[in-house]
């Protein structure tokens, strides 16, 4: 196939299954494979919100036109953007986001796989038009379109999504061996593996948790708007119907993170999560002091130490080593 066929259809957003010359181009080599996922994923990336701006893709529009090997008459330069855009950040994108054709039979099943970054975060548009916020280090996966009964994501860290609504065909957000049934609503999940719990915090709609127990079955649990649950994921107790916390609303609009009488250990782990630094306790009672307070994720990690620091019962001082930042109490 040629290269302008693959990114029409990419483009056009039509389907991997529906297009045999595709499949089949993709099936003759890993270099065929290879390619299709880059433009995709350059595709999928340019729809979230990171388009490069026309004057850069104007400037580099020659170099791209020459790689084609298409004369510039053959395209309306609107669309010249698209394919611009479309390989030259081809070349920038996969760290991001990666993909993985496989094929079982004759079906042939392309996934999604997102990452953010710790410290960034990033709006994804799911194939049905749901929305998800990824933030600190988390990932999601995804199928290029929802052909079954369900719709179904996997999430490793956290999330806020807008599911759209389809009662015919439900949403499920897997975390680890437990899942997130939706109807359509705006719900958050925190699921990170490194973590003793998973959270679930429902603002609208009507959401359950579905957890496996030792037999494989799921018992669930459903939530009421404005509140939330918790699993405790070595014991499996659940506790349900907790109200929001009062900074929720503000850490997902603003990014500003609240908290209340937390653990110093735990505020370094969402601290090391947002600013992709390690936080080492070398006296471990100072993890068990607790502080009450807020801070913007976007503000300067050395400033947010100095003030934990400060407002500390427990006196203690710090040392920064790379991305390391070793903490020890001092006299």
């Amino acid at each position: 196939m040629e290269q302008k066929e693959i990114i029409e259809k990419i483009i056009n957003n039509e389907p991997l299954y529906r297009s045999e010359e595709l499949i089949s181009w993709i099936r003759e080599s890993e270099a065929n494979r290879d390619e299709y996922i880059r433009y995709k994923n350059a595709w999928a990336l340019l729809q979230q919100g990171r388009e490069m701006s026309e004057k850069f893709i104007a400037e580099d529009f020659e170099a791209v036109k020459r790689k084609m090997k298409m004369p510039r008459r053959q395209f309306d330069f609107r669309q010249v953007m698209k394919y611009a855009a479309i390989i030259i950040f081809a070349i920038m994108s996969g760290y991001v986001l990666n993909s993985v054709v496989s094929s079982t039979g004759n079906q042939v099943v392309s996934m999604n796989e997102i990452s953010v970054p710790y410290g960034n975060r990033s709006l994804i548009v799911l194939p049905d038009g749901s929305k998800a916020w990824l933030t600190n280090g988390s990932k999601i996966s995804y199928p290029e379109n929802f052909t079954g009964k369900t719709r179904d994501v996997t999430l490793t860290g956290e999330a806020f999504f807008t599911v759209a609504h389809n009662k015919e065909k439900p949403f499920f957000v897997n975390v680890g061996e437990h899942r997130v049934k939706v109807l359509g609503t705006e719900f958050s999940v925190v699921a990170y593996p490194d973590d003793d719990m998973v959270r679930v915090d429902l603002v609208s709609g009507k959401v359950q948790m579905d957890v496996k127990d030792q037999s494989g079955n799921y018992e669930s649990y459903s939530l009421k708007p404005l509140h939330g649950l918790v699993l405790d994921k070595k014991s499996g107790n659940l506790k349900n119907n907790l109200k929001i916390p009062d900074g929720f609303f503000k850490y997902w609009q603003k990014g500003v993170y609240e908290f209340r009488d937390e653990s110093f250990e735990s505020l370094a782990r969402k601290i090391e999560r947002i600013y992709s630094v390690k936080i080492v306790f070398e006296d471990s009672h100072i993890g068990h002091n607790s502080f009450t307070g807020a801070f913007h994720i976007d503000s300067n990690i050395y400033t947010i130490i100095e003030t934990f620091k400060r407002a500390s019962r427990v006196p203690f001082d710090y040392s920064i080593e790379k991305d390391k930042i070793y903490i020890k109490h001092v006299n």
